[in-house]
């Protein structure tokens, strides 16, 4: 019986550990928190600081692979636990080191001939002084490593913005930032390769999403998204798996747009633009709609890949699927309580699963738990989730 060691105790590593189990794995955790959520699901379980070489080595030592759901420990640091212990992490160090930095992401891109925007790196405030006023308007600014959700970002649409972003943006707090074009965006979607020890790899349906304030609001499927525009998806994002060399996940965020660029000539279809956002080389948010839309979950692929299982090609069940994000904003808080009133659920058929992460604290805005409507219907299924969200809110009022 293999152990399995998860980097990080929330709920991608919670919902992770449910199907190693299934086949027959133990599963060890280890993060900072003595409340993560997923240690309440393993016996096996670590609370340490990133930093903190030795318990990391215990940890490591215990496992026969370590994955993650946490994206932001250092390489450096990893790779020295891989040498002492003679352990394999997947994905890779070396996969973390492009995609933790949104520089080397970028460059990866452009160097492999992946649709990517136009973007510039900033590693001194001197760098960015010089950069801003040339770079083309509109554009976004992100620290190169850390933020998600928004956080660490800058959206510049005129001079005004750039002199409020200079002010606010002193030499004191600077650190390394890229500057991105803004891409016009018509769709964003996300596609999830999963590829084993031996190279060969598969594909989940493409998912379409819906950001509000960069939080993921809703995913569904089936994609909206022309045919060729879904083959053209999935055969860069198997590309992108197979540079990366990836062992396990790898999903790869796109936007969609009519907005033309000469150096995304190669990666047009049916009038529109692809463009390559970022990666994620572990199970993600929109993934969690595969639980109840595909015949195989997520996390049952990235299971197998790290138990070296045979790969099954993912397939959507029949009709139409809407996952929603529950947010902490819903919950209810009362002293150091926080729960969240689902009584209005007999109210909404269309609700085939409510899934709650156990976080003992609901924070504005922090991912609690998940849902999935479903319809035959095309639409249907959208409509269903925004009446359900409008009665929890109602709820907690």
């Amino acid at each position: 019986m293999k152990t399995i060691g998860i980097l990080g105790g929330g709920q991608l590593g919670g919902m992770l550990s449910e199907s190693l189990l299934k086949y027959g794995a133990k599963v060890a955790f280890y993060d900072p928190e003595p409340t993560s959520p997923s240690f309440h699901r393993s016996p096996l379980h670590f609370q340490g600081s990133w930093n903190d070489f030795d318990k990391l080595k215990e940890f490591f030592s215990l496992c026969d692979v370590v994955t993650y759901e946490f994206e932001n420990v250092s390489t450096e640091l990893l790779e020295s636990l891989v040498k002492v212990t003679g352990k394999k992490i997947y994905p890779s160090e070396s996969v973390l080191t492009v995609t933790q930095n949104r520089f080397y992401e970028k460059t990866f891109l452009k160097e492999n001939n992946i649709p990517v925007c136009q973007f510039a790196f900033a590693k001194s405030h001197e760098d960015l002084i010089q950069i801003l006023p040339t770079f083309p308007k509109p554009f976004i600014i992100k620290t190169s490593t850390g933020g998600y959700d928004g956080k660490g970002q800058w959206s510049i649409e005129n001079d005004s913005d750039i002199n409020n972003f200079k002010n606010s943006f002193t030499k004191e707090k600077f650190v390394d930032v890229i500057i991105e074009e803004k891409i016009a965006i018509e769709y964003e979607a996300s596609c999830i390769v999963a590829r084993n020890q031996d190279g060969d790899s598969v594909c989940f349906p493409i998912f379409d999403n819906v950001h509000k304030d960069h939080i993921l609001y809703n995913t569904t499927v089936p994609s909206k998204l022309t045919e060729n525009i879904q083959i053209k998806l999935k055969e860069i994002a198997k590309n992108c798996a197979n540079k990366l060399n990836i062992i396990g996940l790898l999903t790869t965020e796109f936007f969609i747009t009519k907005q033309k660029n000469k150096d995304n000539s190669l990666h047009e279809s049916d009038g529109y633009s692809i463009y390559v956002n970022e990666f994620a080389p572990r199970p993600h948010n929109s993934g969690h709609i595969s639980r109840n839309a595909c015949d195989i979950s997520q996390y049952d692929a990235h299971a197998r890949a790290l138990l070296d299982l045979p790969l099954h090609e993912p397939k959507l069940n029949p009709g139409f699927y809407c996952m929603g994000n529950l947010l902490g904003n819903t919950w209810i808080t009362q002293g150091n309580k926080s729960e969240l009133n689902l009584s209005t659920w007999k109210n909404h058929p269309e609700i085939i699963d409510v899934y709650l992460y156990g976080k003992e604290e609901a924070k504005l805005n922090r991912k609690m738990g998940h849902f999935i409507s479903y319809s035959n219907k095309s639409q249907e299924h959208i409509n269903a989730a925004e009446r359900f969200r409008k009665d929890l809110n109602e709820k907690k009022s």
